[in-house]
Order: C-alpha cells, then structure tokens, then sequence
C-alpha cells in the first residue's frame, strides 16, 4: 500500500502536480488529492491464525475466517498477505480484508497434488493495519448507500450471516458438504484415538501424551499400503567432495520389471510420487 517513490519533473507535470515546501505536501489540480512529503509512518502489522481446522482439496481454495491477534477495531481495513516460513505449498492472497469481530477473512489456496489439512489456531497471514488517510482522496459523496440502502441488523444477526456467508463461499467451491469444516477436528481425533484400557496414567497426563502423539501423527501409518508423508523430520546425506554416484541404465528381465512397475504405480496411485 505504501511504496516510496522518486518523481521527476516530467511525472509531476503530467499529474498537475503543485508542490507545497512550506507545508511539505503535493497537490493534484485534476483531482485535488493531497500528498505528505517526508512524513513518517509506523506500520502496524498484526497476525491471523486460523479460527477452526479446514480441509483443502488438491489445488482447491477456500476463504478461512482467521482471528486477528493484537489491537484491531471493528470495520478497520488491513492489508493481508502470507507470513515468510508458511509451507510453499499454502499460497495466500494478498489482498484487502475488513476486520469483523475481531476476525478477517483469508483466501487459502493449496498449491500441492495432496489433501491439505489447516489445524485451528496455525499462523497463515499477516495483516498491516491501512491507515485511514489512505481513503481521504475519496469523494465524501461515496458510501455504501450508493449499492443500495440497507437495513440497520444486529450484531448477532450480521455475525452469523457473515460467518455463513464464508462457509457458503467455500462449500461452492469444493466438493465438500457445507458442515464438514465444522465437524473435521471431531474426525481427525475419532481417527486417531488413544486406547487407555488399563493404564495408570492420570487424566492431565492421558491429556499430555494425546497431545504428543497428535503433533507427531504424521509419522504413523495405518497400514503398509498407506505409508503417507511427513514434514516433521528432515535429513541430507552429506557426501563431502565426492561426485554423485552414477550408474548406466540396464536390462532386466520380464518378471522383474513387471514388479518393478507394479511397485512404482502403487506409489503414483497414492500420490506419494
């Protein structure tokens, strides 16, 4: 939204443009806008993490409502945009978002061949409070009313037709049932459900070791056949100054290869390669 520029002689004529030392501002005969020069300005970023657990489908997207942490008045304008670090394969939008609630609105596109699962509460944006001089060169005749008068709704009202018409958004988009968002978190625990038959543990520690096993869920597999993907351990084979190991190409026997093909499909057919 805000980009420092150097103009020279040539863009400031094009524009009418009336320079002000005295009171360090430009001025556009055209439209009469006005511009500070010099003027210091302290961004004010704040986060959004995801308010529930979202499912994405294999290059789909959704609009995620995301609570903003940090001081945001209702009705305020952000700038929202991707935080750096965010997996290469969550691609945000950047866009313009108003704060409703304490919550924005964040447009999630997954960018890999796999399901993407979003768990509630994980960082996916940033959001720069837009500084409300940014809209003072806007006609003061422009509002809302020009769409159309509206009646005034309640609070609770105007929440849940926001909210709904998030979900709504996002259920037109995917081949998804509208409440199977709501419902994901209850399915991923009823999928991986810790048996405590017998155990002494106390019910603060089953709550600890639950928690463990759920952030490392990514290293177990149900079966052979679903051996899945993890990015939670990350190894490299350091080989020094060694050049890489390359062997000429080979003829195997029939039986061979149709194993060989076999064991490559089944990986292709889980999308794993």
């Amino acid at each position: 939204m805000h980009v420092d520029v150097i103009l020279g002689t040539d863009s400031l004529r094009q524009f009418r443009a009336v320079v002000d030392l005295d009171t360090n501002s430009v001025t556009l005969k055209d439209t009469g806008e006005v511009f500070s020069l010099g003027t210091p300005r302290v961004e004010e970023v704040l986060s959004a993490r995801v308010s529930s657990t979202v499912r994405i489908c294999p290059g789909g997207q959704a609009l995620v409502v995301s609570e903003v942490r940090g001081q945001a008045s209702d009705g305020q304008t952000v700038l929202v945009e991707g935080v750096p670090g965010l997996d290469g394969t969550v691609r945000v939008a950047r866009t313009l978002c108003t704060v409703n609630q304490g919550r924005l609105l964040v447009e999630v596109c997954n960018a890999s061949t796999e399901e993407l699962i979003i768990k509630r509460g994980t960082l996916v944006a940033a959001a720069t409070v837009v500084p409300e001089s940014a809209f003072e060169f806007e006609s003061p005749t422009t509002s809302l009313r020009s769409c159309g008068s509206r009646p005034v709704e309640s609070r609770e009202t105007t929440e849940e037709g926001w909210v709904h018409s998030v979900v709504s958004a996002t259920g037109a988009t995917t081949d998804s049932p509208l409440h199977s968002t709501p419902n994901l978190e209850k399915e991923l625990a009823d999928e991986f459900a810790v048996d405590f038959t017998g155990s002494k543990l106390s019910e603060e520690q089953k709550r600890l070791f639950r928690q463990t096993l759920e952030s490392f869920r990514d290293l177990f597999v149900e079966t052979s056949m679903k051996p899945g993907r993890t990015h939670l351990l990350e190894f490299e084979i350091d080989t020094g100054d060694h050049p890489p190991i390359k062997q000429r190409p080979y003829r195997v026997s029939k039986a061979e290869g149709d194993v060989m093909e076999a064991e490559v499909q089944q990986y292709l057919d889980l999308g794993i390669i």
